[in-house]
């Protein structure tokens, strides 16, 4: 259904078409604001925990169901950010209802594998996939923004790349050439930005909230 390459992009086959996904820089900012970003890795990849704990069993059937249906969501409008194309054929229309429960016209993939697809697409398109950095101090606070700006004209400044060309990196590339280029310093300590630092840090710390909260549930 899906080939996957190591810095992030993916081609999708079904019914006799390939449609190719690359969570490029510009794919990220196809999903909404900084903040917006910001909260899509965030459903994508805890979106059926509430946020607090839930004694009734009726309400929280229907928070689950709830916080579902918005990960579901956001899972699809992340795949279609990541196409040229338009791409409902394989994602199916979702949207949630007053109620908050799920309303959807299914495409050729199942919602389990838009998930998974979309997890990947967005960790690479905002985290990357090279190796945590080591840090010296645990900083206690996270950016609740993504600007992808700032990672595209840091390229273009660091990295030599036109405008186009770092629009349509992923950030697992834009790490991996950060390293090339400063393999002495590493990518958090090459000369830019501290959101740099800042995005990579939260990232982290989001996925690693995630992996604990999945073995407690």
């Amino acid at each position: 259904m899906q080939a996957i390459t190591n810095i992030g992009q993916a081609v999708i086959r079904a019914g006799g078409r390939e449609i190719f996904l690359n969570p490029s820089f510009l794919a990220m900012s196809r999903i909404g604001t900084p903040e917006e970003i910001v909260k899509a890795f965030v459903i994508v990849h805890a979106g059926h925990y509430p946020e607090h704990r839930i004694n009734d069993p009726g309400l929280l059937r229907d928070v689950l169901a709830r916080c579902y249906a918005e990960m579901v969501v956001a899972a699809a409008n992340v795949v279609r950010a990541s196409s040229d194309e338009d791409i409902s054929l394989f994602t199916g229309s979702f949207t949630t209802t007053r109620k908050g429960k799920l309303s959807y016209r299914p495409g050729k993939l199942p919602i389990t594998h838009i998930i998974e697809l979309a997890r990947h697409l967005i960790r690479h398109g905002v985290m990357g996939d090279q190796p945590p950095e080591a840090t010296t101090a645990d900083k206690g606070e996270y950016s609740n923004s993504f600007d992808v700006r700032s990672f595209v004209y840091m390229a273009v400044a660091h990295l030599g790349m036109s405008e186009s060309e770092a629009w349509n990196m992923t950030m697992t590339s834009f790490r991996a050439a950060m390293n090339a280029k400063y393999p002495q310093k590493g990518a958090a300590s090459v000369p830019t930005e501290d959101k740099y630092d800042e995005a990579m840090e939260w990232a982290e710390k989001m996925l690693d909230n995630d992996s604990k909260r999945t073995v407690q549930h």
